[in-house]
């Protein structure tokens, strides 16, 4: 209940109006209409996609809605444990200009150890100037991620441990903000710790 709006409804964007209901529907284009409708209950829900609403989702993708890139991405990399088709859709979901999409697949290049890409990825939330940005996306991602079982790799804690090497200054401060690699290090652990409490 205490959860922030943006958290539960995923910016909710309302597709038509009273008016349309005069038009004649001669401009109706179906792959703009299923590139463009939200799936804002299904991003807050992926696994209702997984094997209810399949063919709406494949309508969707085809049609680039990135939304959809986002949600096939959860559930192919979480769920299916098909990297290389996750990072796909989560690629596509960012490039689309969804930013759930760009956060997790940011912090999902950290956690397979592509530290520089998820690093450009996830600077394009502009943290260095805001941070409020990333962490709205980080609260809507972890609901995402919430009905989906334990999907805790190996690779990540080593990804961790490299990416804390690498970083060497998580806790020092620099005029009193933390460095940059800090900032990716602090991102990539609370995904690992989000992921390691889903197999308790």
């Amino acid at each position: 209940m205490g959860e922030d709006a943006s958290v539960n409804n995923y910016d909710i964007i309302s597709i038509g109006d009273s008016a349309s209901s005069n038009d004649d529907h001669s401009n109706s284009d179906r792959t703009n209409y299923f590139r463009n409708i939200s799936l804002s209950y299904f991003a807050a829900q992926p696994t209702e996609m997984l094997s209810k609403h399949i063919e709406f989702k494949e309508l969707c993708l085809e049609s680039g809605n990135p939304e959809a890139h986002y949600i096939e991405g959860i559930l192919q990399l979480f769920v299916k444990e098909d990297e290389q088709a996750g990072l796909y859709h989560l690629r596509q979901s960012s490039d689309g200009g969804y930013i759930d999409g760009t956060y997790l697949y940011g912090l999902s290049l950290l956690a397979v150890e592509l530290f520089h890409k998820g690093q450009k990825y996830l600077d394009k939330l502009g943290w260095k100037e805001n941070r409020s940005t990333s962490d709205q996306c980080w609260k809507r991602v972890k609901k995402s991620l919430t009905d989906i079982p334990y999907f805790m790799n190996q690779g990540y804690y080593i990804a961790r441990a490299n990416l804390e090497t690498l970083c060497g200054c998580r806790s020092r401060k620099r005029r009193g903000r933390v460095c940059n690699h800090g900032y990716y290090y602090e991102r990539l652990n609370q995904f690992v710790e989000f992921a390691m409490s889903k197999n308790n």
